[in-house]
């Protein structure tokens, strides 16, 4: 079990890189797990994503298809990160709700 939570904590920090370089935003922040935490990383995906689609509609130079593809998968990830923390969450309401 040692090396799965090494390996999770090794996942969690390349996560935290990646999301500081994309989003320009601390480690600290982006490690942040909590809802509002998480809320407020898929806010600034999303913006940040209106943002690069505005640039490749209207032909900007600055315009970085890896950079769209990189967000979009962000995103993808911390829906499916928010969706496993409502997931547990209704877990454990239910165990104490019955």
């Amino acid at each position: 079990m040692a090396i799965d939570s090494k390996k999770m904590d090794a996942a969690q920090d390349k996560r935290c890189k990646e999301l500081a370089a994309l989003l320009g935003i601390r480690e600290a922040q982006a490690r942040d797990r909590s809802l509002s935490g998480r809320l407020r990383i898929i806010a600034k995906l999303k913006a940040a994503r209106r943002v690069e689609i505005a640039r490749g509609r209207s032909g900007s130079w600055l315009y970085d298809v890896n950079r769209h593809l990189n967000l979009c998968a962000a995103l993808r990830q911390e829906y499916d990160a928010l969706a496993a923390f409502f997931a547990e969450n209704a877990g454990e309401s239910a165990l104490t709700a019955g």
